[in-house]
């Protein structure tokens, strides 16, 4: 159940009993109610309107669920206003949440957050884990068949999280007007202090129960640690007193970049970089790239010591590095100059690998070399089209597609799948869905094609 701060007078709250319909992509059901006049979410202030039917997002809720709803009317469009006003003015959608539970789920279970449904941080508390897998399991499968054109796909089962608690190395905390950190409310920018968060690591939440008896400037307080070296990097840099106290937890509190280890190796971090969040999960998703991009390669025989390979958005360099011992050459393309001068770092001592700065669709299509293999993990948005082109013109044997968002993911494959071009069309191979994001509603998914020649 969400419980909602005092309400603005201004804003009536009506109450509905429904029947909770589906789990929709962000975590929330979906429920009709019908909306009066006095309660309508939308319109212009002074003008009645007709009850109507109205669809409304319910967050910490379960499909069939019969509970009673409390819904916020949303402040109405005043009656005057200028043509610029009228153009830039947008209506919020009324904020939902559940007031009480009258025949739960068989799925439902206690959320440990108290903070839960009002946070914006999570949606999937509520739900026995097993059924978050099965759910982001469906997710990718409706895509791919409904964006990405494949009838029946080769998808595999969500791969779980051994501990679906306590994963997140890094946390990203708002700070308000008093100096507190905390997360904040969901389609809101109040922040709810708190000295605990049950997705953020422990060494997160011991340097969080620290931070809290301080005040800090806003807007936001970064903190970042690594599981295997107990590092710990904290943005801004703390006072005296307090870096005194985060010290005296026993973890190491570093002030420009920390290191983390990934397999056999180590890489460097500055709080700009981009690095996994799920250090655990991250092990896993590394043996599928490598196991993706040399499994058939190995059976067929052929020397790996031959192949290029690139390692697309690179970041710290972390495919790169995992690359590099077995493989002739790495291809290493990242944008962000943070990224590179850690990446420099981490691959200082592999010969092999070539690093070159800049956007990947403007540096992908001046490569020369031949390449073996193909490792890509684009941001959300996906990738360029002037990357999924060169993909096509220039075919690669083996592409392994690392994504976080598996709408973007579907709509990617379908270019690269159903090129009218059958010669340089690719086959998709497997989908593997990865929970990297335990009790949220965002899911990492990797994807192995092949090229039809």
């Amino acid at each position: 159940m969400i419980e909602p701060r005092a309400q603005a007078p201004e804003l009536a709250i009506s109450y509905h009993t429904v029947t909770l319909g589906p789990l929709g992509r962000d975590g929330d059901t979906l429920a009709e109610v019908m909306m009066t006049d006095a309660e309508d979410a939308g319109g212009v202030e002074g003008e009645p309107q007709a009850p109507h039917s109205y669809t409304l997002h319910v967050p910490a809720g379960l499909p069939g669920e019969r509970v009673t709803i409390a819904v916020e009317a949303a402040r109405q469009r005043p009656a005057k206003l200028s043509k610029r006003a009228k153009r830039y003015w947008k209506q919020r959608p009324p904020r939902v949440w559940i007031t009480e539970i009258h025949e739960p789920s068989p799925l439902r279970v206690e959320a440990p957050c108290p903070v839960f449904g009002t946070c914006g941080g999570c949606q999937l508390q509520h739900i026995r884990y097993e059924a978050q897998l099965e759910w982001k399991r469906e997710v990718v499968r409706l895509l791919l068949q409904e964006i990405g054109g494949f009838s029946d796909p080769p998808l595999l089962d969500t791969v779980h999280c051994d501990v679906p608690w306590h994963y997140r190395n890094q946390m990203r905390f708002s700070v308000n007007r008093s100096g507190q950190v905390g997360l904040t409310a969901r389609g809101t920018h109040r922040v709810l202090p708190l000295t605990h968060c049950p997705i953020a690591h422990e060494y997160v939440n011991d340097a969080l129960q620290i931070l809290v008896k301080h005040e800090h400037p806003q807007p936001q307080v970064l903190i970042r640690c690594g599981v295997a070296t107990k590092h710990l990097l904290i943005q801004p840099t703390q006072a005296d007193e307090t870096a005194q106290e985060l010290s005296a937890t026993g973890l190491t509190l570093c002030s420009e970049t920390m290191e983390e280890q990934l397999g056999s190796h180590t890489f460097r971090i500055r709080p700009s970089s981009f690095f996994q969040t799920n250090t655990a999960q991250a092990e896993k998703m590394a043996k599928m790239v490598l196991d993706g991009l040399f499994a058939a390669a190995e059976q067929s025989g052929q020397d790996l010591a031959s192949m290029t390979v690139v390692d697309a958005y690179c970041g710290v360099g972390t495919f790169a590095a995992l690359l590099a011992p077995r493989v002739g050459k790495v291809i290493a393309i990242e944008e962000s100059a943070s990224a590179i001068k850690d990446a420099q770092w981490n691959l200082r001592t592999a010969n092999n690998v070539e690093i070159l700065k800049g956007k990947v669709e403007e540096v992908l299509p001046t490569l020369a070399s031949t390449l073996d293999g193909f490792v890509i993990d684009p941001p959300r948005a996906g990738c360029q089209q002037v990357v999924l082109d060169a993909l096509l013109q220039h075919p690669v044997a083996r592409i392994v597609y690392v994504s976080c968002d598996p709408s973007t993911l579907a709509r990617d494959l379908h270019i690269l799948c159903h090129s009218n071009d059958t010669d340089t069309a690719y086959r998709l191979r497997t989908v593997q869905p990865l929970d990297m994001f335990p009790q949220t509603a965002h899911i990492e998914t990797i994807a192995i094609l092949e090229h039809n020649s």
